[in-house]
Formats: C-alpha cells, sequence, structure tokens
C-alpha cells in the first residue's frame, strides 16, 4: 500500500532522486538489492505503509510505519539513517524474536521517534509519560535498547533496569550533556516510585568503549 506526499522524518539531506535507477547494484548485499528493486517501482512522492503492533514499541494502539522513497535512497546511499528505517528495523527483530519463546527474549526497545530530540523539544510530558510506561512493560526484560537521535548524530542507549545503568553507545566518543539524560532519570524515578520502590532510584551512566 502506498501514500503520496509525505515529508522524510529525521532527514537532514536532500534526497537523491536519480540514486535508485543509477546506483551500481554490485555495491550492495542481497537483502539491500531486494530492497531497491521494490522502491524502483514507486512512483516519485509514493510511500510505503506497514502495520506495527502495539507491543513492539509499547504503544496504547497498533500504528502504521510510513517509509518514504527518500528515506531507502539515503540509506543505500550512506546519506542518511532515517528514524523510519530504525522502526523497521526494530519491528523485524521483534517480530522475529516473537516466533520463539518469549521468556528467552531478554530485549525491548523504546521508539527512537518518541524519545527524540524533536519530541523532547515538542511534548516533553509525552514522552516522560512513555519512557516510564515502556519501563514498566519491559521491566522483565534484561535491556532496554533505546536509539536516539539529537545534533544529528545518532547515539544507542541500552537500559539494564536491573542494575540501575544506562550504557551509552558513541561513536563519536565525545563527552556531551544529552538532553534526554535528565529526562531519563526522572521517567526512572517515576516508574520505581510506581513499584513502590525507593531505594537505587538514580541511574548510573556509562560510556560504552566502541
Amino acid at each position: 500500500m502506498v501514500e503520496s506526499q509525505r515529508e522524510t522524518k529525521g532527514s537532514n539531506t536532500k534526497a537523491n532522486k536519480q540514486f535508485l535507477p543509477k546506483f551500481s547494484s554490485q555495491k550492495l548485499g542481497v537483502q539491500c538489492n531486494c530492497m531497491k528493486t521494490m522502491v524502483s517501482k514507486l512512483k516519485e512522492g509514493e510511500d510505503v505503509k506497514l502495520q506495527a503492533s502495539k507491543r513492539a514499541f509499547n504503544f496504547d494502539n497498533d500504528r502504521e510505519l510510513i517509509i518514504a522513497v527518500e528515506d531507502i535512497n539515503q540509506l543505500l546511499s550512506g546519506a542518511w539513517l532515517n528514524i523510519s528505517i530504525l522502526q523497521v528495523l526494530i519491528l523485524a527483530l521483534y517480530e522475529s524474536w516473537d516466533e520463539f519463546d518469549h521468556s528467552t527474549n531478554a530485549l525491548g526497545f523504546m521508539c527512537p521517534e518518541m524519545i527524540s530530540e524533536t519530541m523532547l523539544y515538542s511534548d516533553i510530558n509525552r514522552v516522560l509519560l512513555y519512557m516510564s510506561q515502556s519501563m514498566a512493560t519491559l521491566s522483565s526484560k534484561s535491556f532496554i535498547l533505546c536509539p536516539y537521535f539529537e545534533k544529528r548524530h545518532w547515539i544507542l542507549l541500552v537500559i539494564c533496569l536491573a542494575k540501575s545503568q544506562v550504557y551509552i553507545f558513541d561513536s563519536m566518543q565525545k563527552k556531551r550533556n544529552l538532553m534526554i539524560k535528565n529526562q531519563l532519570n526522572l521517567a526512572f524515578r517515576t516508574y520505581k516510585a510506581q513499584n513502590g520502590k525507593s531505594k537505587g532510584t538514580k541511574l548510573n551512566w556509562i560510556a560504552a568503549q566502541v
């Protein structure tokens, strides 16, 4: 199913409209070539829609993920990684794991769109509620993976609720004051309070070596 006239989310580059027919298929893997073939059949401005289970992203309702041709252009050319592509990856991982015994699944996810810098600026209360509810929903998981976008750069935050720790995977290896840090700390305290726990309400942030 396709939909027209949609602006690419999380994009900081202009799409190269001629990329799909011109880019050498020899430089792409099998899966990427399959993606390129599928997208090349779409008309300019059309989008791909995918149904996403509410459980994959800890939403209240099922939602549609919308992937624009520009999103895939930028991914395959190495120009940019849009939020929609990460959402599809998370959905694919979730559905793959869902085929196995849930008790062996040690990982959960937060939606990168819901915790992005843009959302923190536009609706911080909604983000806080989402993060604390996600922690409650995923409390049995060993780790919660949180792809986070700030200042045109992707960072992976990995939360371990049991140890009250957040691991920061940042390819730039720079000390930075992440906007999400105070809000994630507050969401963690809210999660703890709602579960009647007064001890260990402070997250320990650890920069991982990558």
